[in-house]
């Protein structure tokens, strides 16, 4: 992960694309993700409440991501998606300016240089593509 043009305040880092912060989400990763409040510069109760959402329902988001995922690798690139699983990582998650909407961009060796992205509103999927389409 870049940190390039980052500048901290308390926990909270403020970035080019908007005020983040790095959490931990054992259903996705043993690391701290950043998660990126797109175009906003301050913390407020819509962030906190994203992220408390994301938190909570991190194992059934982790389920929903990874048969979408899966679908879209046999679909797209004609590999079976189940076994390249262990080949993804989630990279950053954006909480989208749209109510309850969110980004969870991935890096995958199978296509470093386009990625995965999955956009989200709720428990409910909305758009899976190359990486941009979790910021888009």
């Amino acid at each position: 992960m870049e940190k390039n043009n980052r500048q901290n305040i308390n926990s909270y880092i403020i970035e080019d694309e908007g005020i983040a912060i790095d959490i931990m989400l054992d259903s996705f990763s043993q690391q701290c993700i950043p998660i990126i409040y797109l175009e906003s510069f301050e913390s407020d109760n819509k962030m906190q409440n994203n992220i408390d959402f994301i938190k909570s329902h991190q194992v059934e988001l982790h389920h929903i991501i990874n048969n979408e995922i899966t679908a879209y690798i046999t679909q797209v690139y004609k590999q079976d998606g189940g076994k390249v699983l262990s080949q993804i990582s989630l990279i950053k998650i954006y909480l989208l300016p749209e109510k309850d909407e969110y980004g969870f961009m991935f890096a995958w060796s199978g296509d470093s240089e386009h990625g995965i992205g999955v956009k989200l509103k709720n428990l409910s999927m909305i758009k899976i593509g190359y990486a941009e389409t979790a910021f888009l």
